[in-house]
């Protein structure tokens, strides 16, 4: 194995990681695990791979930020919904039809695409998250689940690698975009770090099929 090699274990914990990140604001507890040394042994393992360590330099570099910021997670809170809840002007909304050609927010067909992929998976939605199922989380929790599936040697491997790879295209037909846009609308940085290093996490995995 090569050093900071990633299993689909690792993945499947990082997507479901990065799906928290990217639900709903940081709660306190979520803010001292950023802080953590459990995270900082990852971001050590993750920045063995060339190809993130731009990205885990980001990461660290925004969590450091925040112990200087005064009221760090009300002023985060403010920063997940400029970004992530208000109108596309100005903004990263993180749902894949905000980023098709016909750029209608919650399109129909960009959440049909994502409800095959739930439903071929035997995955519903939890209806206590009251978000579309294209929403970013929705997608990274389909592929955590789907990479914990490939750990464990299902005996639908295949058919878990075959999912797996097209919920990875898909993400990455609108990730690079909404990471972009998460640079520019982003003035403290923390959201537009964490979605460079996802970019960059999801780009490694596709790169794999």
């Amino acid at each position: 194995m090569t050093p900071g090699h990633l299993s689909a274990q690792h993945y499947a914990c990082l997507y479901s990681w990065f799906a928290g990140l990217f639900a709903r604001e940081l709660d306190d507890a979520q803010l001292a695990q950023l802080q953590s040394q459990d995270v900082a042994r990852w971001f050590e393992h993750l920045a063995q791979q060339p190809t993130l360590q731009a990205g885990v330099l980001a990461a660290r570099n925004s969590i450091a930020a925040l112990a200087l910021r005064r009221d760090a997670r009300l002023e985060l809170a403010a920063d997940f919904a400029g970004l992530f809840l208000m109108s596309q002007n100005n903004a990263a909304l993180p749902y894949a039809s905000c980023y098709q050609p016909d750029q209608t927010r919650f399109n129909q067909a960009a959440c049909a695409e994502m409800q095959i992929l739930l439903l071929q998976a035997g995955l519903e939605r939890d209806q206590a998250f009251r978000e579309p199922e294209d929403h970013l989380a929705i997608c990274l929790e389909l592929l955590s689940h789907l990479s914990f599936a490939v750990s464990e040697n299902s005996a639908n491997l295949a058919a878990c690698l075959a999912l797996r790879e097209k919920a990875l295209t898909l993400l990455m037909s609108w990730l690079p975009t909404f990471t972009a846009h998460c640079i520019e609308h982003d003035g403290f940085g923390f959201y537009a770090a964490q979605s460079q290093l996802l970019l960059a996490i999801v780009g490694l995995d596709w790169a794999q099929f």
